[in-house]
């Protein structure tokens, strides 16, 4: 039985699915048990910028999602160098892994080659979770995230960042935090909105329909850079 801790159930997904369906955005309803995940992926030499938020039913779902999705997208587009643009790729990571280390050479590729070794620690680090609790699991995926930005969003050229929050009002204060020392006019002109609109709108996704159906979509249209 495929669930969302098997890779499977994601190949499955991926080959329904375009990029952007897959990464960001999500046709789900928000509830308490919702986790929000937003990415970003910069690889000027690709032509890659894309950034954008999407929500999960639950912390396994999210989980999976970080394991089976954003982590081969991610060593996918860091390490292989000849492919262009961006591509989830259609394989388990062992296969991809062995696939792409093919194509370096060992002499001439090493920060690659070591690149793709810390690529393989975060996929068994991820893999490690789920044999703890659910409610220790958001705070380890929390903590994942922190140690994944530090190794990989400090080059203006390159870099790959993801967070998780288990609340709207997280995603608040994050975007919020964004714009320290920052007049309020111009937080209001990024937002395209009144900062206190803004505050109600997190403060009130679970409970109102509208906003609750459009949540992602008002993000990903007019918060997609946060990073």
């Amino acid at each position: 039985m495929n669930t969302v801790q098997n890779y499977f159930f994601w190949e499955d997904m991926i080959r329904r699915n375009s990029v952007d369906n897959i990464l960001y955005g999500s046709s789900e309803s928000i509830t308490k048990e919702s986790i929000f995940i937003y990415i970003g992926m910069i690889d000027r030499k690709k032509q890659i910028f894309e950034a954008g938020w999407i929500n999960h039913a639950n912390i396994q779902t999210a989980l999976g999602y970080l394991q089976h999705v954003f982590i081969p997208t991610c060593f996918y587009t860091w390490i292989d160098r000849r492919s262009e643009g961006l591509f989830i790729p259609h394989s388990g990571f062992d296969i991809l892994m062995g696939e792409v280390l093919k194509t370096l050479d060992f002499e001439n590729d090493k920060e690659k080659f070591n690149d793709a070794w810390i690529m393989e620690d975060h996929y068994e680090s991820l893999d490690s979770l789920w044999g703890v609790t659910d409610s220790a699991k958001t705070g380890k995926i929390k903590a994942f995230c922190d140690l994944f930005n530090t190794t990989w969003d400090h080059d203006p050229e390159q870099k790959l960042f993801v967070k998780v929050f288990d609340s709207t009002s997280e995603i608040y204060d994050f975007i919020i935090g964004n714009f320290d020392d920052v007049f309020e006019e111009v937080i209001e002109e990024e937002l395209e909105m009144r900062v206190d609109k803004f505050q109600f709108m997190c403060e009130n996704a679970y409970t109102e329909p509208l906003m609750n159906k459009n949540f992602i979509k008002i993000l990903n249209a007019r918060m997609p850079i946060c990073f």
